[in-house]
């Protein structure tokens, strides 16, 4: 009985130390992992505009602009998963003008001094557009459709959800009601 008692001791502390680093551990975690896991989400909830796709077994095409911010994460998150009955496929561009076939374009941080320039060049695509370059609101502004930002220590995104509808993208309700806002760029 004395054995248990001193069994269950030791699990109560170790279960104890556990939580109390769970904060720190949730910091930790690679803030890039779940943004490439969203990235992978966003295919799932958004419907292309025609012409998109070259045909209807295409290659759906993840592009990485700029500076790759993240590492083995895209690739981990996305590896070998089809969006519909496309295989996915992992783009980096060393400029704007390189996006043609891409579906979706993370626009890097190493973009911020271009941002206007790079997304004028993304205009005519049939891309959604999507950043972390802060403040969202200016990324929305000048032509992005997803920014991704920090709140309350978790990853979460806002949607220029009335110009993505009139570059032709229907984005899922779903999706909608989960974003911090719907009027991402937009003013008040």
């Amino acid at each position: 009985m004395e054995f248990l008692k001193i069994i269950w001791g030791i699990s109560a502390c170790i279960l104890a130390l556990t939580l109390s680093q769970m904060p720190v551990l949730a910091q930790e975690a690679p803030e890039y992992q779940i943004k490439a896991a969203m990235l992978y989400k966003f295919a799932l909830f958004v419907e292309w505009p025609a012409g998109a796709f070259s045909g209807p077994a295409s290659p759906f095409a993840v592009c990485v602009l700029g500076t790759d911010p993240f590492g083995p994460w895209l690739q981990h998150e996305i590896d070998e998963t089809p969006v519909g009955k496309h295989p996915v496929v992992i783009r980096y561009l060393g400029k704007a003008e390189e996006a043609g076939g891409c579906q979706m374009v993370f626009i890097s941080r190493s973009e911020r001094p271009r941002l206007k320039k790079v997304l004028a060049s993304l205009q005519n695509t049939h891309a959604l557009l999507i950043s972390d370059i802060s403040p969202a609101n200016e990324f929305c502004r000048a032509g992005g459709m997803i920014g991704l930002i920090i709140k309350n220590n978790k990853v979460r995104f806002e949607l220029n959800a009335a110009l993505a509808g009139k570059k032709g993208f229907k984005i899922d309700s779903t999706m909608k009601r989960v974003a911090t806002s719907v009027k991402c760029g937009e003013e008040p």
